[in-house]
């Protein structure tokens, strides 16, 4: 064989190495970005995270108006923490609602950011006041309380992560699809304790 030969048969090798490589590397890349895809919710699991608020703390006052009247301290220390977790809450769909119509990004804006570390705290501080004053001290069978994160770090975490998969949805949508987005959101609002006082009679 001459050298020109043996060293053209050489970078075919290496031709070949580094195509299968890159090949190999590509098919990586995609099952990483696929696998991270996969990994991102999706509207119906964001608008569930903050539903699923929504649920939880109306279940919780439903448990304090039917249980917690007993103890009339802890019954009204009850009704304003549910009043001011509600407040902030509210204040957080509106929030999000304002920065969706305008183009924001959730997890970018400093006012959707302050309304939500303000709304976490006070939906923690509420129901743990429940769990902790009223279901810790009920007799007989404990009620069948929907789980809720306890922690304000993780709830923030939770409802920001929701909050960009809303807005990622809202922004490649169409108009009747932002409209519905929007509607849906307002639908998130939670029930006065007054109304779900009557409910828990």
């Amino acid at each position: 064989m001459t050298r020109r030969y043996i060293e053209g048969a050489t970078l075919g090798r290496r031709w070949t190495l580094a195509v299968a490589a890159a090949f190999g590397a590509t098919v990586v890349l995609g099952r990483l970005i696929a696998a991270s895809a996969a990994n991102e919710p999706t509207l119906s699991d964001a608008v569930a995270v903050l539903e699923k608020e929504r649920s939880a703390a109306e279940q919780y006052a439903v448990f304090l108006a039917s249980v917690g009247r007993k103890d009339v301290d802890t019954y009204l220390r009850g009704i304003q923490l549910y009043a001011d977790a509600k407040a902030d809450f509210d204040g957080l769909i509106a929030a999000l609602r304002l920065d969706l119509i305008e183009g924001h990004n959730p997890a970018q804006s400093p006012k959707f950011a302050a309304a939500l570390q303000v709304a976490a705290e006070k939906r923690v501080a509420f129901t743990n006041f429940v769990s902790d004053k009223v279901v810790g001290k009920a007799e007989g069978a404990r009620p069948g309380l929907i789980d809720v994160v306890k922690v304000v770090p993780d709830l923030v975490k939770a409802i920001t992560d929701a909050g960009l998969a809303i807005w990622e949805a809202f922004r490649k949508g169409s108009k009747e699809r932002q409209d519905a987005i929007l509607s849906e959101i307002d639908h998130l609002r939670w029930r006065s304790f007054a109304d779900l006082a009557k409910a828990g009679d």
